[in-house]
């Protein structure tokens, strides 16, 4: 009885535990993950059983995992760049997981000091960062900067030029001076970059004016697009302070791609199609009728007889579609190999990029090279070496300002009639008869405006642990980087073009050469510190900067005839030589407080001195602080619908140093009697002058609903700049006229507002959307030198004032309402922009992309309209608008400096494109699994343009370079659209 009592209860504790020896019986799960944007599989996808330490994985290269999991588990699957989603484990069939892509990219790390990063869900600034996918997803990118137009609220860009190879001027939150640096820090992989517009001397060549008229691109147009990770735009001083008396003007940080630990992974991608100008503005036609009321009764029967002589022959000529009226190749090839272990880790890359223009000869050309290695030495010791070599060439053309007759094919065909027939016979160029003395076929046939550019850039990376544990971590972060740039130039006009016919020594050379040298080191000691719920860390370091430039413009007039050599010239000069070094020297220190990612505060200071300050040893303070408050982390949050509520606010402070020879006293060379020797400079240095300086406050909040699906992010900024220099009147009789002083203050303030959301997201559609708006205002508010007017042209054509209590960016011209007061007609900074970016997934591997950009408001000075109503061409130049008896054409030339101040605001598709990624089970049995991934498609950018403007571009600048005259037209380079077919292949 005993012994069947003792089975029973044997058998019933069987029956009892059964269920929970079965539960805790592990069962081996598998599966794949693949993104719900393009059903493409995801490596490095983490896998892991919720609330247990021990058993993860990572997808492989096919997006598959395996591992071992209890029944009725939840399975958690993490990836940067995707939102996290949580499975429950039923059985062992295999999982399929799809992750939807995280709109508000608050797992991703932002940079908040020079050795530091920073969760973006913690950033207390408003910090806009730009993925590869975004830069060159869409449409392949002529040039980086091209590649922001549209994805940086509080971003004012202009093209200098619709050349090959680009030349933007980019302005972030506003003026931040009035006569300095202009352009943002570009920082790639911690090297400071040189992204100065090196001069050729095209300007003195045409007698265009200064080298701000040399119509040269910006050398951020040596970087391939393709080789970018992401880029961060710290648009203002309160997020750039830590770079102090360099980021005045904003920074933007670019950062290249590593390889990934795993299989080894090649991609070839081709771009191949072609550009065309975006419009043809069109021209007035002739008759006799015009002709009888445009010239001189003088030479009327002259003209009359050409006019009759060319219809009999053939009829009149569209010089637009002539000159501007190319359809060029556009190439652009790439090929990737990266990969490597948990120890060393490669990425390498290389494109060549070939486009030409709408203007026959002239195109850009781009060779790159890069390599980057990341290797872990031990534990405690990793560094990274980044190796980028890059080779490109431009041939610009002759266009923009001109004031040689003949040297500009944009002033030429302005002032052409339609009945002059420019085309050689039997390799002869007719003449020019009229006012503008060149042939524009014969210009742009025999002159050469070219420049070659050889550029290495390195960075290196080493990073200590000297402590480290769950609690404390103590690192020192040393970084160098140098970018090693040469520029040979040539411009030239040959001896038998027609202009220089008339010259006692025809045929004119200018060849430059130019080497810049940046380099930059620094080294930080980093400590972190974990007590109870707060985190601290702590950054000291220093930060040593130098640039070197070397220049020389060696000239040649009177050449012999077909000879480009200078030797070969009848008087041989150096137009230009000099040779500027400036070192800066900065001491950075940083404390930032984390209590459970719930209160994060950051304060910090740099003190910089630089050679260019008239007291090179003094060190200028730049402090910050800001502080972010994540209110949906607190326990007391119970709001579902609202996921993310944090509230930031920032200060901080930059500084815009003085140019270089400000604070100097000059010499210049004079032959006096046969002697030679030097007098002073009429303008005088000033020893005493200082950083102009930025203060910026930051407020905003970012909003999350319904689990981040839609994410509204709002910023409102005030950035005072004060100590702007200015130039000051001194008089004449003292022998000096002139010296540069701080003198000046203004203000911008303005909102930033981003709202970003996925409104379908399944299997089969998504559809993802982010609208972009920023609008800001700026005043002078202090002005110690007298008001004034600058601009290229004057009143008569319209001018920027420069007084108290108004814009920077006022247009004004004549006529005076009272002595010195000129009527006011605009402003070129726009009321506000916008734009709309959307990117729909469909039908199993279709994308479908669009980017929409809307500027209202903004004024542009056509001055080229006031060139082809002189000449009898522009395409209303016929037409009676009010009726009242007079021709547009000679009406706006009676008219006031208005007539020519234009809304240069637009609606424009920047980019669409559409693309088909190949389904991975049919790529794998096509190619035996020896191909990844194929994708193809096409895309295009400036495809279409609404806009009241009347010029080639709305976004035109003649003088971009300038701190405040960036809103000018004057025979630019038109701009184009461009087409393209786009095929990539992953191995």
């Amino acid at each position: 009885m005993k012994r069947q009592l003792h089975g029973f209860l044997t058998l019933l504790f069987f029956i009892v535990l059964l269920p929970g020896f079965v539960q805790a019986q592990d069962i081996t799960v598998t599966g794949q993950v693949k993104s719900n944007d393009d059903n493409q599989p995801l490596p490095g996808v983490t896998v892991f059983v919720k609330n247990v330490k021990t058993g993860a994985t990572v997808t492989d290269f096919d997006g598959k995992f395996k591992l071992n999991a209890p029944a009725n588990a939840i399975l958690v699957f993490s990836f940067i760049g995707y939102l996290p989603k949580e499975v429950v484990v039923r059985n062992e069939k295999p999982l399929a997981i799809s992750l939807q892509t995280n709109i508000t990219g608050l797992d991703e790390v932002v940079v908040t000091g020079l050795a530091s990063t920073i969760k973006r869900s913690n950033l207390a600034n408003a910090v806009t960062t730009i993925s590869g996918k975004e830069l060159t997803g869409t449409t392949p990118p002529q040039t980086v900067d091209k590649a922001l137009y549209g994805k940086v609220p509080g971003a004012n860009i202009r093209a200098n030029s619709g050349a090959p190879g680009g030349g933007l001027s980019v302005q972030l939150r506003g003026i931040s001076s009035l006569q300095g640096a202009s352009q943002p820090l570009y920082i790639i992989d911690g090297v400071y970059l040189n992204n100065s517009v090196l001069r050729t001397g095209r300007a003195t060549l045409t007698a265009a004016g200064g080298s701000g008229e040399d119509d040269a691109s910006n050398r951020l147009a040596d970087i391939n697009p393709d080789d970018i990770e992401n880029i961060e735009i710290l648009k203002g001083s309160s997020a750039s302070a830590i770079y102090g008396t360099r980021a005045n003007a904003g920074v933007i940080i670019i950062t290249t791609k590593k390889g990934r630990a795993g299989k080894t992974k090649v991609s070839i991608s081709q771009d191949l199609g072609f550009s065309k100008i975006r419009k043809f503005v069109g021209s007035a036609p002739w008759d006799e009728a015009k002709i009888k009321t445009f010239y001189p009764e003088s030479s009327q029967a002259q003209e009359l007889q050409l006019y009759r002589d060319v219809l009999a022959s053939g009829g009149v000529t569209d010089f637009e579609r002539l000159l501007y009226g190319e359809t060029p190749l556009i190439t652009n090839s790439n090929l990737t190999v990266s990969g490597g272990n948990e120890n060393t880790k490669f990425y390498v890359g290389g494109s060549l990029s070939d486009e030409g223009g709408i203007i026959k000869y002239t195109g850009f050309n781009r060779k790159s090279i890069r390599l980057n290695l990341d290797h872990k030495l031990s534990k405690w010791v990793n560094f990274s070496v980044n190796s980028n070599y890059l080779n490109s060439t431009s041939d610009r053309g002759f266009t923009g300002n001109e004031n040689i007759s003949g040297a500009s094919i944009g002033y030429i065909i302005g002032y052409l009639p339609n009945y002059y027939n420019p085309r050689p016979v039997n390799g002869i160029y007719p003449d020019n008869p009229y006012s503008e003395n060149e042939n524009p076929l014969e210009l742009r046939d025999k002159a050469i405006n070219n420049s070659k550019i050889n550029r290495f850039i390195q960075a290196a990376n080493l990073n200590i642990n000297l402590i480290q544990n769950d609690k404390t971590s103590l690192k020192i972060a040393l970084q160098g980087g140098i970018d090693y740039l040469t520029s040979n130039s040539k411009q030239y006009f040959p001896d038998n073009l027609q202009m220089q016919r008339s010259l006692s020594n025809p045929g004119d050379i200018i060849l430059g050469k130019q080497t810049d040298i940046n380099t930059n080191l620094q080294g930080f000691l980093i400590y972190g510190q974990q007590v109870n719920k707060i985190h601290f860390t702590s950054q000291v370091g220093a930060v040593a900067l130098q640039t070197q430039s070397d220049v020389v413009l060696n000239r040649g007039t009177g050449l012999v005839a077909g000879q480009t050599a200078i030797p070969q010239a009848l008087i041989q000069s150096i137009l230009q030589q000099n040779t500027q070094k400036v070192k800066d020297f900065g001491a950075v220190a940083q404390e930032e407080i984390n209590f459970d990612d719930k209160l994060i505060t950051t304060v910090g200071i740099r003190f910089d001195k630089s050679t260019l300050n008239g007291r090179a040893n003094k060190f200028y303070a730049f402090p910050k602080a800001s502080v972010a408050l994540n209110l949906t982390k607190f326990e007391f949050w119970k709001l579902q619908t609202i996921s993310q509520l944090k509230l930031r606010a920032a200060y901080g402070q930059t500084g815009g140093l003085p140019s270089y020879g400000d604070i100097y006293t000059s010499l210049t060379p004079v032959v006096t009697g046969g002697n030679q020797g030097s007098i002073v400079s009429s303008t005088a240095g000033n020893p005493d002058i200082k950083p102009e300086r930025a203060g910026e406050l930051e407020l905003g909040a970012d909003i999350g609903f319904f689990k981040d699906r839609l994410v509204l992010e709002g910023t409102y900024y005030n950035k005072k700049v004060t100590d702007l220099i200015q130039t000051l009147t001194l008089a004449g009789s003292t022998g000096i006229t002139s010296k540069k002083v701080n003198a000046a203050d203004l203000v911008n303030h303005g909102v930033e507002f981003a709202l970003t959301g996925v409104p379908v997201s399944n299997k089969n559609f998504t559809w993802t959307s982010k609208l972009l708006f920023w609008k800001n205002t700026s005043k002078i508010t202090k002005l110690n030198v007298p008001s004034y007017t600058t601009g290229i042209y004057g009143p008569s054509y319209g001018t920027y004032l420069i007084k108290e209590g108004y814009s920077p960016t006022t247009i004004v011209g004549t006529p005076q309402i009272t002595p010195g007061n000129y009527t006011i007609y605009g402003n070129s900074q726009a009321d506000f922009q916008t734009s709309w970016t959307n990117s729909i997934s469909f039908l199993n591997g279709f994308t479908f992309s669009t980017l929409l950009d809307w500027k209202k408001g903004g004024d542009v000075l056509n001055i080229t309209l006031y060139n082809t109503d002189n000449g009898g061409t522009s395409k209303d130049w016929n037409e009676d608008s009010d009726g009242n008896g007079v021709v547009n054409g000679l009406q706006r030339q009676s008219g006031n400096a208005g007539q020519y101040v234009q809304d240069a605001g637009y609606l424009r598709l920047r980019e669409a494109a559409i693309s088909y990624t190949v389904p991975k089970q049919f790529v794998s049995r096509l190619f035996k699994n020896a191909v990844d991934q194929v994708r193809f498609g096409f895309s295009a950018t400036n495809l279409f343009t609404v806009t009241k403007y009347k010029g080639y571009d709305p976004e035109v600048s003649s003088f971009g370079t300038n701190a405040i005259n960036t809103g000018s037209d004057l025979f630019n380079y038109p701009s184009s659209k461009r087409l393209l077919f786009n095929v990539r292949i992953d191995f």
